[in-house]
This record gives structure tokens, sequence and C-alpha cells, in this order.
């Protein structure tokens, strides 16, 4: 009976110990399973950003505008501006140009590769433009670069400091130009810094900044002087995007600048189009 009664026991323990042990095998299938699954669903993440990081893409557009300003300088009057775009990940190449409907018009096409690093924003741009004046006295072809030419490269770097501070600092400095003088006919690397903090209130899309010239730059800005504030502004705009007309966007935007070096101001505003 003894004997009876141990291997019963015996039995009984073996039973718990085959039930431990399933149970223990259940548990890491379901702890096998659950990491399979995050891993799949980090791959899967990771291979759509992936492909949206090397997704190539185009855009272009038109803004119509009353003034065509730029860094607080009026260039010309009402414009037809239009843009054209190529992306590759964080690489994008861009033409963008301006023409007024004066019967001797100002032109200008801009072309700028730039690179994003985060909240970094780096590019390089020829800037090509021709004022009627100029256009009459000086004669040069598109691919001239030399003293007094249209041309004029300029490197740039952005920051956006943060999503929840997204002030936005900037600085541009022309590398070579026609234009990179100053008063006295040397080399000046022309520059300019900005301050700009974008914000959104009620749906419209809101910029308040501030440009300087650090040191003399005439022949780029028209200003001889040193140090200098060029530009206060506000900006405001609003767009919207159809599907039904292949995803087209409509804007509308509007710009007060203050220009306290020159004792101008202008109040702008325009219509823009993208695909």
């Amino acid at each position: 009976m003894l004997r009876c009664r141990c291997v019963a026991v015996r039995g009984g323990v073996a039973g718990d110990v085959r039930d431990e042990r399933k149970e223990m095998h259940l548990i890491m299938v379901r702890w096998i399973k659950g990491i399979v699954a995050v891993a799949a669903l980090v791959f899967t993440n990771e291979v759509a950003a992936q492909e949206r990081r090397c997704r190539a893409e185009f855009g272009g557009g038109a803004d119509i505008v009353s003034n065509y300003m730029w860094r607080g300088l009026r260039e010309a009057g009402v414009s037809f501006q239009p843009s054209l775009s190529f992306s590759v990940g964080a690489f994008s190449i861009a033409a963008w140009g301006s023409t007024d409907f004066a019967a001797a018009s100002y032109r200008e096409m801009d072309l700028t590769l730039a690179y994003g690093v985060g909240p970094v924003d780096l590019s390089l741009a020829d800037i090509y433009c021709v004022s009627p004046a100029g256009e009459k006295r000086d004669s040069y072809g598109y691919f001239s670069f030399g003293k007094g030419s249209p041309h004029r490269i300029e490197a740039g770097i952005r920051w956006r400091i943060s999503e929840q501070v997204p002030v936005t600092l900037a600085w541009y400095t022309t590398l070579f130009g026609g234009s990179d003088y100053n008063a006295a006919g040397k080399r000046v690397f022309a520059s300019y810094f900005e301050i700009s903090y974008p914000f959104t209130f009620k749906g419209i899309d809101l910029e308040a900044g501030i440009g300087m010239v650090p040191w003399n730059a005439y022949g780029v800005y028209g200003i001889d002087r040193d140090f200098y504030v060029q530009d206060v502004h506000f900006n405001a705009g609003r767009n919207w995007r159809f599907e039904g007309l292949a995803g087209l966007e409509f804007g509308i935007f509007t710009s007060v600048s203050w220009n306290p070096a020159l004792e101008d101001v202008n109040f702008t505003g325009g219509l823009s189009f993208r695909m």
C-alpha cells in the first residue's frame, strides 16, 4: 500500500512537471511570436521610411505677385514666377524664375541644389538676374561669371531649432559673382543673416522675421553701409488642396516688409498654384 501511494505521488509530481514545462513552452512561444511581430513591424516601418526617403518626386507651380520683393528690396512690379523641382530623398534641385509685365522687363532665373540633414538645410544657388538697364548697357552670355556679369553663386545654411521652438536661423554668403563688390570695388563675400519665426493661427500660416547685412555689400544690396537691418517682415498665407483636380494646390499670401536702411515699406500680395 505504501508503495502504491509512493508511485501515485511520483506520478502526480511528474504530471505537475509536465504541466509546468508545457506552460513554460507556451510562454516562450508567446514571447517569440511577440518579438517576431515587433521586429516585423519595425522592419516594415523602416522599409516604408526608406522608400519615402529614396522616393523621387517632381513638383512645379507658379506665383503671381503684386511686387517682387527680395530681402526687403523691391526688385520689380507685378511679376510672374514659375518654379520646377526634383527631389530624391534629402537631395533636391529646383529652378525658379521671375519676369515682370513691363515693356522692358526684369528677368531672373535661379538654380538651387539643396540637401537636408534633420533640422538643417544646406543650399548652393546660382542667381542669374538681368535688369532692363543692365541688359542695354552690358552684353554677357549666360555662362559668363566675371566681374559685372549677371551671375552670383551663393551658399546658404538654415537651421530650425526644434518643433517646439520653430525659430529658424539662416545665413547666406556669395562665393563669387559679378556684383560681389563693395563701393570701393573690392570683393566682400556679400552675406545676409535672417531670424524668422513661423507659426500657424486658425489655419493660416504666419511668419515674422528680420534680416540683416553684416558688412558692406554695395554691389549686391545697393547700400553703401556696414552692418544694418534690411528687412523686417510679417507674412501670412493659406493653401487649399483639390484632390478632384489631381492634387492641385491653390494659395493666397500677403506680406508687409519694412526696410529700415532705405526707410521703405511695401505691402504685397499674390496667388500661388502648385502641382
